[in-house]
């Protein structure tokens, strides 16, 4: 007998049975992804919610000891990529474009920041006046290594040339050590390093890449988020250590404007949705996180000059 044949009563069931059954496969088949991607967040984080841990009376220590601190905390997250379970992914061939795809744009945006904030601390904050040298190590590093395409799976590769590089920043944290090296952060310093982190290539940068989020697909949009993700926690280690290493921002009454960075760049550290289901509720979402901590973060620089 045909449904449309069939007595209303038994036409009920058999199209709540039917629903009943879809409903079920949609809720399995959502329990599965949730719990895949649970169990890939226990092997391999996909959230950050706290910053680098800065030593205890880190702002009573010498400049020096600062020094590595500081550029510790710039490296930290490129560390981490680098030394996580499944490597740097950005340059993997077929991955980064569908299953890891998260975790390599993720990884873009570390690179990208990093290797600007490594740039304003050779050729600024570790040095004894513009017209100073900069640290042979430091300059290697950034000029050659870090300078590298992150897409790089060739010779060389990018992950290999990266590496190289953080042993140049050791060899520079040696030749503090030694007395050879110059750390010299001064207060202009931290306004520069404020306005870097203000300015176009960083949070201008990040801000970009989610305008019109509404007129993306939803594949380009998570790609973006979590380039945006990448940079923020650079940024976040970078300004959370500058602000402990250095009581002279806290004592311009930037505690409050401080507290509310750390919100929301934290926020951004730890949005990890199972789906990017609306530009408005994921793009318009982080980019607001954005804009408010871009605002207090040039409060704290405005304090910082005056």
């Amino acid at each position: 007998m045909k449904l449309p044949e069939l007595p209303p009563v038994l036409k009920m069931r058999v199209v709540l049975k039917t629903l009943a059954v879809q409903a079920s496969l949609l809720v399995g088949i959502l329990v599965v992804i949730w719990g895949l991607q649970r169990v890939y967040g226990i092997v391999d984080a996909t959230t950050f919610p706290d910053p680098v841990a800065v030593p205890e009376n880190a702002d009573q220590l010498a400049d020096n000891e600062k020094g590595k601190i500081l550029l510790d905390a710039i490296t930290h997250q490129l560390r981490y990529e680098l030394d996580s379970p499944f490597g740097w992914s950005f340059n993997d061939i077929i991955f980064n474009r569908f299953a890891l795809d998260n975790r390599a744009y993720r990884q873009y945006g570390v690179y990208h920041a990093t290797k600007f904030l490594l740039d304003l601390y050779s050729s600024q904050i570790a040095k004894l006046g513009s017209s100073d040298r900069e640290s042979e190590f430091l300059y290697k590093a950034r000029i050659n290594s870090f300078a590298l395409d992150p897409r790089s799976f060739m010779f060389p590769s990018a992950e290999g040339s990266y590496k190289k590089g953080l042993k140049l920043l050791e060899q520079y944290k040696d030749s503090l050590d030694k007395g050879t090296g110059v750390y010299n952060c001064r207060t202009d310093d931290l306004y520069a390093s404020f306005v870097t982190v203000t300015g176009e290539n960083l949070l201008g940068y990040a801000l970009g890449l989610l305008e019109n989020a509404q007129d993306m697909s939803f594949h380009e949009l998570d790609n973006r988020i979590y380039e945006v993700q990448g940079i923020v926690l650079v940024l976040r280690d970078f300004i959370n250590t500058l602000y402990v290493l250095y009581p002279e921002i806290r004592a311009k009454n930037n505690e409050d404007n401080m507290a509310a960075v750390m919100e929301y760049l934290n926020r951004i550290c730890t949005y990890d949705p199972l789906y990017i289901t609306s530009s408005f509720n994921s793009g318009e979402l982080v980019l607001s996180y954005l804009m408010f901590a871009k605002a207090r973060l040039e409060d704290i620089r405005d304090s910082i000059r005056i």
